[in-house]
């Protein structure tokens, strides 16, 4: 039975450009959110200020402006170069931000440049991963490879805290070191890109047009589409709310708790082992119609749940316990609601639907600041509250706007549609079935 489970679980693994292409976005986005992680504990560092650890990330924002261009060209040109240019550029750029800090050179405008030019690689790399992704796996695995993708960006929250959370505590090294220590994950992910067999597709010239155009195509298609429309709107909710969270938490643990600011990464830690666990038992029902909906809420609503506890925790050992629940419900509404966006848009559309999704996480640059700015004048718990509060106003008009649209079957041509007509394939009793007597014994029945 367990073999069976994981054998579902990890399907799109058996299939080996993706299996190379997974594990070099393990390791890539091993870098990517390990810099995230370390901007804004940076800035506290050297300025003492919640508003400083926002104004860090708010380099985001190059996902907003680059984003829905890295879609149309992610949809154009062949994926590998793309892919390779998106991890050697950011490696370069992370290990300069090192040198710069622990030369005492680092100040927030260039720590903000450095996390706005990571990002736009990120906008780069992620459309392109995407839309590369569905060329390499059978149509009705696209929702699982989707999953175990989502899947390696929240192992890669593990792997990259956990790792410099133990440099930090064992051998007290700095910011700055750990800065130039991001860029070896990029190193190892560039050989592995290069292994993967051809180039991915490219769209005949004849077919391209205007880039104005085709942002416009790939944002109307979202808009255009209910169940999209709802997917992407409570995405950005949770995106802003799940990582103004990640915001705040070095100048909760200065301000409340009498802790170190990089101890935040000891938090991070806790919330990527948490969230494996739960990422392994949801890639194998993604596929589904029955519960990506259901867990989608549930999720959304742990992750506001979670954020008041951290608000509310009355010390240490506490914060440690409780950022186990959103850490876990963060990982469950990201991957839930990306692949089931994913799953419901059409191949030549995902690397513009993809380039929206990272707009969203860009937004949580311009935001962060805000949040930071909350929390000087108000208190880290206070904000956090707020934070929580709004997750849960957006859940409802989510659940509100789901009611009005599950009547809406999946488009053709997407992975959700071939799922529902093989589920309802398999539903329908063969012909030699009904015509067994209602005493047959089950297992005596033929198999569909």
């Amino acid at each position: 039975m367990l073999t069976a489970r994981l054998r579902v679980t990890f399907a799109s693994l058996s299939v080996r450009d993706y299996r190379l292409l997974w594990f070099g976005s393990l390791l890539a986005s091993t870098s990517f959110l390990t810099t995230f992680f370390l901007a804004p504990i940076v800035a506290f560092e050297i300025t003492g200020s919640y508003a400083a650890s926002g104004f860090a990330q708010a380099g985001m924002i190059a996902q907003v402006v680059i984003g829905p261009f890295s879609g149309v060209v992610a949809d154009r040109y062949r994926k590998k170069p793309l892919l390779v240019c998106s991890q050697v550029i950011p490696c370069v750029i992370v290990i300069v931000t090192g040198v710069l800090i622990v030369s005492n050179h680092i100040t927030t405008p260039l720590l903000f440049a450095s996390t706005f030019l990571v990002g736009a690689s990120f906008s780069l790399m992620g459309p392109t991963r995407q839309a590369w992704i569905v060329e390499m796996v059978p149509r009705q695995q696209v929702p699982n490879a989707l999953a175990l993708q989502s899947m390696s960006l929240n192992l890669s929250t593990v792997l990259g805290p956990a790792l410099f959370a133990i440099f930090v505590v064992s051998m007290g090294l700095g910011s700055g070191t750990l800065y130039m220590l991001v860029g070896v994950p990029f190193i190892i992910a560039v050989p592995l890109t290069l292994m993967i067999a051809g180039s991915g597709s490219a769209a005949p010239p004849e077919q391209r047009k205007s880039m104005a155009t085709e942002i416009a195509a790939g944002l109307g298609y979202i808009t255009s589409r209910p169940v999209l429309r709802s997917l992407w709107l409570f995405w950005i909710l949770i995106v802003v709310t799940g990582f103004g969270l990640q915001t705040l938490v070095p100048g909760l643990l200065h301000e409340e708790f009498g802790r170190a600011e990089n101890e935040a990464l000891v938090i991070a830690t806790i919330w990527g082992v948490t969230a494996l666990p739960v990422n392994l038992m949801l890639a194998g029902v993604v596929g589904s119609r029955r519960w990506p909906w259901p867990l989608l809420f549930l999720s959304a609503c742990a992750l506001a749940f979670g954020i008041w506890l951290t608000a509310w925790a009355q010390g240490y050992a506490v914060l440690l316990i409780v950022s186990a629940i959103a850490g876990a419900a963060r990982s469950a509404a990201i991957l839930l609601n990306q692949t089931m966006l994913m799953s419901n848009s059409r191949q030549e559309y995902f690397g513009r639907v993809m380039s929206w999704v990272f707009v969203a996480i860009g937004l949580q640059g311009v935001l962060a600041p805000i949040w930071g700015i909350i929390a000087d004048a108000l208190g880290g718990r206070e904000t956090l509250y707020i934070v929580g509060l709004a997750l849960v106003a957006g859940t409802i008009l989510m659940a509100f706007s789901r009611a009005r649209t599950r009547h809406i079957p999946p488009e053709p041509g997407t992975a959700a549609a071939s799922i529902e007509a093989a589920e309802s394939s398999e539903a329908e009793p063969s012909s030699g079935e009904q015509d067994l007597p209602p005493t047959t014994p089950r297992d005596a029945r033929p198999s569909c």
